[in-house]
């Protein structure tokens, strides 16, 4: 057995940090899973930039909570979330392309992801990294400048509405 197996992170283990103890109450509500009342208020939150909410969003439409499953609404409100740089969005992205296996985009998504401290996405992206060619690798390496230029262009957006 190699030292991998040992270290695998399950992906529910990425997202724990965050959904304990943000404090608002779409968070609230879908970690007591009452996704019914969850949907109406993350989607108010998300509406309101809030990045947590856009990401549960993602979480209940990719895995059908309280909503029909819907991978195109699960991965909008990711990329939402992702532009402000949300971390657990990073890794829902990068883990959900690795799992359709596009390689270039969860490259892309689990290198933001371990830019921003994510260890647990290191593990992932050596496995992704193994399955690319050395031109999608630099080409990686471009769109996640171009993302990141997108999160900070977001970010200045905000400050001159505050």
């Amino acid at each position: 057995m190699t030292i991998n197996k040992y270290l695998a992170i399950p992906a529910a283990l990425f997202f724990a940090s965050s959904l304990s103890y943000a404090a608002s109450s779409c968070t609230k509500l879908y970690n007591s899973k009452a996704y019914t009342e969850a949907l109406t208020q993350c989607k108010e939150e998300a509406f309101h930039s809030n990045s947590q909410a856009s990401f549960i969003l993602g979480q209940m439409y990719e895995n059908g909570l309280g909503v029909k499953t819907s991978s195109k609404k699960a991965v909008a409100y990711y990329q939402q979330a992702v532009l402000a740089n949300n971390l657990d969005s990073q890794i829902a992205l990068g883990l959900y392309h690795k799992k359709h296996q596009n390689y270039l985009l969860s490259h892309i998504y689990l290198t933001l992801a371990i830019e921003n401290g994510s260890l647990g996405a290191c593990l992932e992206q050596e496995k992704v990294e193994q399955k690319m060619s050395k031109d999608q690798l630099m080409l990686s390496s471009d769109y996640v400048n171009i993302v990141k230029s997108a999160i900070t262009d977001k970010k200045k957006s905000f400050a001159m509405n505050d």
